[in-house]
């Protein structure tokens, strides 16, 4: 995912109570200065309950490899999914390409990094609170982000910070137990969590290993692909076109680095293309809506366009993605076009990347 350099032109930075920021900043130093990822792997994972949705929180400690020291909390199935691929796939997103994974992180992160790369609304929040930060050298200042699927990475809002607020102690408790006994992790395999107790609370005392209660859990599936689809009169009108020999269609959907403001934050939009393979030519070109979450109606209008331009139907549609290739599965097999899997597709990666360098450079 592109860097989170703040931008201008954005979204109000959510408003997060005083006595909030204080708790939640001094809850965030003190995890620091356990610095828990000395011992603790990223497939550790330790299981939470929310205390008020009841929802299961996975939460996974960065650092060992020393390049990102970090607490991350992943929520919702899309969070769980993409983090037990990470721990038990070697990051295959299960059905979603690699080049889209890295943006379909929903998690709350905290992640500890010099004064420098603070952004200026995180420097005035430190500075109201009172904030300084205990372990002076390095990374000793927790920068506080919230990550969804196609977000860019944004402020955290009051409900995020107290579900930080409520993981924080808890996950320090378990870090510090496997600190003691080493063996508690080293007993069990990768993608078994070990959840808390709801009634533990790290204020009255520490962890004990019996009180861990082990899940072994699997990635989530990922949800079906939308399929595009036409009305009958235009599939009956693309139908009537002849199909061009030698023309070949390369056709492609996945999130932009293009990032663009929404409501709540700055958002990455699918971006559909397609190019004719031998001329380089842009028949079909678009930027998804926030709502069409999976691209498909976007995906749908950019064939329609290169379509209707050419004049043709193609040999063949050439597509580098399998979850792109499903959405054209039954519009590509009205239309007697072949859907073929390609590793490069040189002419539409070349118009993709002058395309986002261009915009990317204006802003």
């Amino acid at each position: 995912m592109p860097d989170s350099k703040r931008r201008t032109n954005q979204p109000a930075v959510p408003k997060v109570l005083p006595e909030t920021w204080k708790a939640l900043l001094a809850a965030a130093d003190d995890f620091n200065r356990l610095a828990p990822w000395v011992w603790m792997h990223d497939s550790h994972i330790v299981g939470i309950r929310h205390p008020v949705t009841g929802e299961v929180l996975l939460a996974s400690i960065l650092g060992r490899l020393r390049t990102l020291f970090a607490l991350l909390v992943y929520r919702r199935t899309s969070g769980h999914r993409w983090l037990l691929n990470t721990i038990l796939n070697d990051g295959d997103p299960g059905g979603l390409e690699s080049e889209d994974s890295a943006f379909e992180q929903d998690a709350i992160k905290v992640e500890f990094t010099p004064k420098r790369v603070l952004w200026k609304e995180d420097r005035a929040i430190m500075a109201s609170a009172g904030f300084a930060p205990t372990v002076k050298r390095g990374n000793g200042w927790p920068l506080f982000r919230s990550l969804v699927s196609g977000g860019f990475p944004w402020h955290i809002t009051q409900a995020e910070a107290e579900t930080l607020l409520f993981a924080l102690p808890r996950v320090a408790a378990a870090a510090r137990l496997a600190r003691e006994c080493p063996e508690v992790w080293g007993n069990h395999l990768d993608g078994e969590v070990a959840f808390l107790p709801d009634t533990f609370d790290p204020a009255a005392g520490e962890l004990r290993r019996e009180q861990l209660d082990w899940h072994p859990m699997i990635p989530p599936p990922e949800p079906p692909a939308d399929l595009v689809s036409f009305d009958d009169p235009t599939l009956a009108r693309l139908q009537g076109l002849t199909q061009a020999k030698g023309f070949h269609l390369e056709v492609d959907m996945g999130y932009s680095t293009m990032a663009v403001t929404d409501v709540d934050r700055p958002r990455f939009p699918k971006l559909a293309l397609a190019v004719d393979r031998s001329s380089g030519f842009i028949g079909g070109l678009r930027l998804g809506e926030i709502t069409d979450r999976d691209g498909a109606e976007t995906l749908g209008i950019v064939l329609l366009n290169a379509l209707t331009q050419t004049g043709h139907r193609p040999e063949t549609i050439r597509v580098q993605r399998s979850r792109v290739a499903a959405m054209l599965s039954g519009v590509a097999k009205d239309l007697k076009i072949p859907v073929h899997l390609d590793a490069e597709l040189a002419e539409l990666n070349s118009a993709r990347q002058s395309i986002e360098h261009d915009f990317n450079r204006r802003q």
